[in-house]
């Protein structure tokens, strides 16, 4: 999920970038009114805001105030030759971040956004940087309309999102606390009886053969499942070598798979080669091609082992991945919901964008007969694919995992919305505070020296990840162990271990700290 977090600070270029426009003239529309300026008069609103006039007085006066603020971005350079920004632009996700721009920045006779994008390349091709002034004064057409309540209505998201993570935490603080201890950390077992073995599979859809790592252990016979992981978009496997460790250790076969075309190399090769971003085939089709034929080598027994039963496992992508192998397929109203989904360019829920990307994916009938025992999911999204209660058609016992810090996919308006998709009673969520959309991430400090890819700001990681991946998997493992067990987890409120508050909760106690911040289903 690195490429997806790299992709959040180009839409917010995106966004200020085109958030003026003209050749000659803006006409400025807020509340029912319409005021033209001059481009000069534009990049100079800021200025303005001390002077006494009839009309500014007025404005001022009015609460109009925000209309100044607008030249703030002008200059700064929020597109460049080298990076992602370009590569974004021509891809599906730019294609509708720019539809949707269209209707607040509007070019007469330019009803998507062509006109914009066209500006951008040809600038592109002039200079290594520009700013939203030079998008303006290139921009071919004489009068440009910009609707600022649009635009604010935009950035107020923001604003709303960040109230709603506010308010909860405040609710999952006040739960009552739940009695029980949690049990002391798991007994530290060696990784000498590890056995990890690199493998190839070949399959029909893939040019060159699937590469999987298989982590055994010698030393156990007691006919656990098979455990199948796959990392996020820009993910590798040495990323979650770590709950390998945890797992493998304790008898858990697993296998890990990586996903050619949306792995860390294909990521970097957009980065420093300038190679082009992954379409939908690579999100979804190729990766659940991958799975299907990961399983059906399982099945022929190709990795010896004693059954055919397997536990599915996931990051971010990797965890939807697992939900859409096991549920319902998105149908034909998916569309119809982007379109209102989008509507403010996904700013706070990165996960939007990707989900409507499978509106053009194709998906074949398949009658899978062997489910999976489990799924467990680290920062799950498919609220757009799931929108209903129990719509995923998924009775598998599922872990959810998510932290209050989850930028991209927010625990309220997206992970919270899956799990109410999911329809078991042995279910839970486990809620991670001060946790991120990266804290399941593990990266070697020498590798995260020399590779830009993992240069991800500390702000956005959260609590130490260490110690969250270290909860996660003392989680995993009871959870597991409870599944097998066929007991129901226990419900665990305002608990604290390893110097981090958690809760593991169930779906009505997610529906209460939920309440009056959204119906847990919308109509749509």
């Amino acid at each position: 999920m690195k490429y997806i977090f790299i992709i959040f600070f180009s839409f917010c270029g995106l966004f200020f970038n085109n958030g003026l426009k003209a050749a000659e003239k803006v006409n400025i529309k807020f509340e029912e009114m319409e005021i033209p300026l001059t481009i000069e008069q534009l990049s100079k609103l800021e200025k303005y805001k001390n002077d006494s006039t009839e009309l500014i007085d007025w404005l001022k006066k009015n609460g109009f105030i925000r209309v100044f603020e607008l030249s703030k971005f002008l200059e700064f350079p929020v597109f460049k030759e080298e990076g992602l920004n370009r590569e974004i632009l021509r891809s599906w996700v730019g294609r509708k971040i720019l539809t949707e721009l269209s209707k607040s920045i509007k070019v007469p006779n330019d009803n998507n956004g062509t006109e914009i994008y066209n500006t951008i390349e040809n600038l592109l091709d002039q200079k290594k940087e520009i700013s939203t002034l030079d998008i303006i004064k290139a921009l071919p057409s004489e009068e440009i309309s910009l609707d600022i309540d649009n635009l604010i209505l935009i950035i107020s998201s923001w604003k709303n999102e960040l109230s709603i993570q506010k308010d909860l935490i405040y609710k999952l603080n006040n739960l009552e606390r739940t009695k029980q201890k949690i049990s002391k950390n798991y007994e530290k077992k060696s990784t000498k009886d590890l056995i990890k073995i690199n493998k190839k599979i070949y399959a029909s859809h893939r040019a060159k053969p699937i590469e999987i790592e298989i982590w055994k252990n010698k030393n156990f016979y007691d006919n656990k499942e098979l455990i199948i992981f796959m990392p996020g978009l820009g993910g590798e496997i040495n990323n979650f070598k770590w709950i390998g460790n945890k797992l493998a250790k304790r008898g858990w076969p697993i296998v890990f798979i990586d996903h050619r075309g949306s792995n860390l190399k294909a990521i970097t090769e957009v980065l420093e080669e300038g190679k082009s971003i992954p379409g939908s085939a690579d999100f979804f089709l190729s990766r659940i091609k991958d799975l299907d034929a990961v399983l059906k080598a399982h099945e022929n027994g190709e990795f010896g082992l004693p059954n055919n039963s397997y536990i599915l496992m996931g990051h971010s992508l990797g965890a939807l991945i697992a939900l859409l192998y096991e549920g319902n397929k998105p149908t034909d109203k998916l569309e119809d919901r982007c379109d209102w989904a989008l509507k403010d360019f996904a700013v706070t829920n990165l996960s939007k964008l990707l989900q409507c990307q499978l509106s053009e994916i194709q998906f074949s009938e398949r009658n899978n007969a062997n489910k999976a025992t489990a799924i467990i999911g680290f920062n799950s999204f498919g609220s757009l694919v799931w929108p209903k209660e129990n719509s995923s058609n998924i009775k598998t016992p599922t872990l959810l995992i998510g932290g209050t810090y989850d930028l991209i996919t927010p625990l309220m308006n997206e992970q919270f919305r899956v799990f109410s998709a999911l329809n078991n009673p042995s279910n839970r969520f486990l809620i991670i505070e001060g946790a991120s959309h990266f804290s399941p991430i593990r990266i070697n400090n020498s590798y995260k020296e020399n590779n830009d890819v993992f240069k991800i700001s500390e702000f956005f990681i959260g609590s130490d990840p260490k110690l969250v991946q270290d909860l996660s998997a003392k989680f995993i493992v009871k959870f597991l162990e409870n599944i097998k067990d066929q007991e129901v987890p226990k419900i665990i409120k305002n608990q604290r271990d390893l110097g981090l508050d958690l809760h593991l909760l169930d779906l009505e106690t997610i529906k209460e700290v939920s309440k009056n911040q959204y119906s847990i289903r919308g109509s749509k």
